[in-house]
């Protein structure tokens, strides 16, 4: 017999999961950015722009990661990193989305609350960026930008292979 699965959603707003019916972790949706998240998704890209001499490609933005996240880690009295990890998040997001086709941002709601996350306009896939920056900051060591970046592009294309 094999396992019950979620029906397919039609609308694209719900995030389909193994997970069996009644589960609080169905209740996951997937919408357009609001224009508030469209603003602050610009607000971050302009940040690591002017700090990379207005172009984000992945030199720059591994090099200034590699400069920023030591030296927040080295300080005696470290501000808020939540302001470097959205700015960081949001700029490897772009890259992963210019490497694969089809990803766009997207706003991700669960019962922790909203994130901007990378959806594919065709398959079932999400990837989150910005949390990904978060669950890294403060381990992350020199290159990691860089490797992580190509590690998020390459499984995104296994996964999204294996789905045609």
């Amino acid at each position: 017999m094999e396992p019950a699965r979620a029906a397919r959603p039609t609308d694209g707003l719900v995030v389909p999961t193994p997970l069996p019916p009644g589960d609080d972790l169905r209740a996951r949706r997937i919408t357009a950015l609001s224009a508030p998240e469209a603003v602050w998704a610009a607000q971050q890209r302009e940040l690591v722009a002017g700090l990379c001499g207005q172009r984000i490609d992945e030199p720059r933005v591994s090099a200034l990661f590699d400069r920023v996240h030591p030296t927040w880690y080295a300080a005696t009295d470290p501000i808020d990193p939540q302001p470097l990890i959205h700015a960081f998040g949001v700029a490897l997001g772009d890259l992963v989305a210019a490497a694969v086709p089809g990803l766009s941002w997207a706003s991700y709601q669960d019962r922790a609350g909203t994130e901007l996350v990378l959806t594919h306009d065709v398959h079932d896939l999400v990837v989150f960026p910005i949390a990904t920056v978060e669950a890294h900051w403060g381990t992350a060591g020199p290159g990691w930008f860089a490797q992580h970046l190509q590690t998020v592009v390459d499984g995104t294309r296994r996964l999204l292979a294996a789905q045609q």
